[in-house]
């Protein structure tokens, strides 16, 4: 198995190397900027020189009469001289490609990249022709002691170990995070659900952090449901089949006088199993979300309208329904099933564990609506309020259990809500009894 390299060095590397490319790159387009500007200066100082010659004419000593003694003169980089009777359509060297400064003045370059230029006189029939040479003191300096690559090396050493520090510092806080989570996951493959990653500001471990936890959440709760289920399902079914197998032996008695009434329990005992089997596999398709998705269609309703209709079809004792006056908004696109399925178990729980009223009311706010489901039953003691929306939970002792059900019908709310992007909340009703807070936010999509 190949070794895996450390982000740092892939970073570090990669960075080298585009440091180099850009450098390569920008000599390579700026050698033509480079070189006009080089034209320029030097056509700027053939210009100076022959302004200073026509100035020096009556100099004793001067440019003027030193060149025309001489017929020629060197100066560090360059040489003067004069040319008679010359034109621009004649060429000052063989060999040369022709060039052009900023103010059009025609400038050669010869085999050995040296310029050269003619330029003419005031009041002259001469021009003055100024030739690039070579610097004596290039070819003197070995490469090993020229100033100017000992300048390069030195700038591209301290480019390099600055751009290594700038780079090592967030990569090594990254990577100690991306260890960490790395330790997270592990743990977590081992058996320990509960575990999480801690948050992180910077992207994209933020997301990942952020995702590694909703995940976690997800088994997690998957996990328990399937252990609850596997010791609830059983237990659930064995009490309806126990008192179907004992009607069964009832009625087999030639001495039964209320055999129909046995065949109506073995009806009502066989209704809860469907109703249990429904529940469960309604509770798995809440938990399967993408292909739950599939099967969803997002319809715009008013939530008015939305609580008037479900309070109307679902409750069967006295109903109050409370709009909030003021509300300006309350149109939300959603997939209608799932919430029914919030609404209607609430409403249902309500009128199971309540003595005889339920509740409803509509409240806006900026970010969000409220729906609160009341009933006038004994409430939820604070210490089973989380307790209540697992699976197969029942609180016997704070609620009346003679009413049925098999504790599955806020599962079902809980899961809705949660695909919903809603959240649902328990306190304390003004009726006496329990009050679920569902908080359904404006704009919000189904996860």
């Amino acid at each position: 198995m190949a070794r895996s390299r450390s982000m740092f060095t892939s970073l570090y590397t990669e960075s080298l190397v585009g440091l180099v490319l850009t450098f390569v790159v920008f000599m390579h387009f700026g050698a033509g900027y480079l070189r006009q500007a080089d034209i320029d200066l030097f056509v700027d100082d053939g210009v100076h020189q022959a302004q200073r010659y026509a100035n020096s004419r009556y100099e004793r000593h001067g440019l003027y009469e030193r060149l025309n003694r001489f017929n020629e003169l060197t100066f560090y980089d360059y040489t003067l001289s004069l040319l008679s009777n010359w034109n621009e359509e004649q060429s000052l060297c063989d060999r040369c490609t022709i060039h052009y400064n900023s103010q059009g003045i025609k400038v050669y370059i010869d085999e050995y990249d040296l310029f050269l230029t003619a330029l003419p006189i005031p009041n002259s029939d001469k021009h003055l022709v100024i030739r690039q040479i070579d610097d004596p003191y290039v070819d003197a300096i070995p490469w090993y002691e020229d100033r100017e690559i000992h300048f390069i090396v030195a700038l591209f050493v301290t480019m390099s170990v600055a751009l290594g520090l700038f780079i090592y510092l967030p990569v090594y806080r990254v990577n100690a995070r991306l260890n960490q989570l790395i330790e997270t996951q592990e743990r977590f493959g081992r058996g320990e659900l509960s575990v999480r990653s801690e948050p992180y500001q910077m992207s994209p471990v933020k997301e990942v952090s952020e995702s590694f936890n909703e995940m976690a959440e997800d088994i997690e709760r998957r996990v328990k449901q399937s252990h609850v289920f596997a010791h609830a399902i059983p237990h659930e079914l064995r009490t309806p089949l126990s008192r179907i197998q004992m009607a069964c032996d009832l009625a087999r008695r030639k001495d039964c006088q209320n055999r129909d009434q046995l065949f109506d329990n073995i009806d009502d005992y066989i209704e809860d199993i469907a109703d249990l089997t429904s529940d469960i596999l309604q509770l798995s398709k809440l938990n399967n979300r993408v292909g739950l998705k599939d099967q969803t269609e997002i319809i715009a309703i008013s939530l008015k309208q939305f609580c008037r209709d479900r309070l109307s079809m679902i409750a069967g004792c006295e109903t109050r329904l409370h709009l909030d006056p003021d509300m300006l908004f309350d149109e939300v696109s959603l997939p209608t099933a799932l919430a029914k399925l919030v609404l209607d178990n609430l409403i249902k729980n309500a009128e199971r564990y309540g003595n005889g009223i339920v509740e409803v009311s509509l409240h806006e706010y900026p970010t969000c609506w409220t729906i609160d489901v009341e009933d006038n039953g004994k409430g939820i003691p604070e210490d089973k309020r989380e307790e209540i929306f697992l699976a197969f939970a029942r609180l016997d002792k704070s609620r009346n259990a003679n009413d049925g059900g098999f504790g599955l019908g806020l599962a079902i709310a809980n899961n809705a809500a949660r695909i919903l992007n809603w959240t649902i909340s328990v306190d304390q009703s003004h009726l006496g009894g329990a009050r679920f807070t569902i908080i359904v936010p404006k704009e919000s999509k189904p996860v």
